[in-house]
């Protein structure tokens, strides 16, 4: 029978070799397959035409937050297949921190009444918040007039500075075992990683003689 010298001596060297094996988390942000000109660069051009489903429909205070931005629209089976995955990330990652925003762009650019935007929201599985880029005045100053595009249904992933550090470019992306679904499953798993990363990066510290987040407007104030 192994003394008890033996068991902390063997103890003691699993310790030593579980410490000293390398780390199989990624440690740097994957490459999106486009947009790679607006990356660390801030995201800008916030006023939103107005929210829903945030409190009071407000602007959602996404100051010092990890927050998601997918374009969609009513019409769009690609966004039909997104949200759902978008919901899935929020629900995985909200208690740490991460905020969704839905952005609805209606195809062609009109006003559409609030239950139009609801209804379709909620059928296709979709129920966090939702801002409303009316005339694409958002898309097109962030996106569409920056460079050469390929899609509207566009996702940035913001860091707690407001900087944009993750793209997907569109068209969609969600979990799937499916092999002919490998391209759509692999941005979703990127978008995942970028997500940890993200949330795992330090809190920023506020000078003391700034103001508080709550003294200033919120990320993506409404005009």
């Amino acid at each position: 029978m192994p003394t008890l010298l033996t068991l902390i001596l063997c103890l003691l060297l699993l310790t030593t070799t579980l410490q000293a094996a390398p780390s199989t988390q990624p440690t740097t942000l994957p490459t999106p397959r486009a947009g790679l000109d607006l990356l660390n660069k801030p995201f800008t051009h916030q006023n939103f035409t107005r929210w829903l489903q945030t409190p009071d429909n407000k602007p959602l205070d996404s100051a010092n937050s990890i927050t998601l931005y997918r374009w969609w629209t009513d019409t769009c089976p690609f966004c039909e297949a997104t949200l759902p995955a978008i919901q899935k990330l929020n629900e995985k990652y909200a208690p740490q921190g991460l905020r969704v925003v839905a952005v609805y762009h209606p195809k062609p650019p009109r006003e559409v009444p609030d239950k139009t935007i609801l209804e379709a929201a909620h059928r296709i599985g979709y129920p966090g918040p939702i801002a409303i880029d009316q005339n694409w005045d958002v898309l097109k100053k962030l996106y569409l007039t920056t460079g050469r595009r390929e899609a509207t249904s566009v996702t940035f992933l913001v860091d707690r500075h407001n900087n944009i550090r993750f793209i997907h470019p569109g068209t969609m992306f969600y979990p799937s075992s499916k092999p002919e679904d490998a391209q759509q499953n692999a941005d979703y798993q990127a978008m995942d990683q970028a997500i940890q990363l993200l949330l795992n990066e330090p809190h920023p510290h506020p000078h003391p003689d700034r103001a508080t987040a709550t003294e200033g407007p919120s990320r993506g104030a409404g005009k």
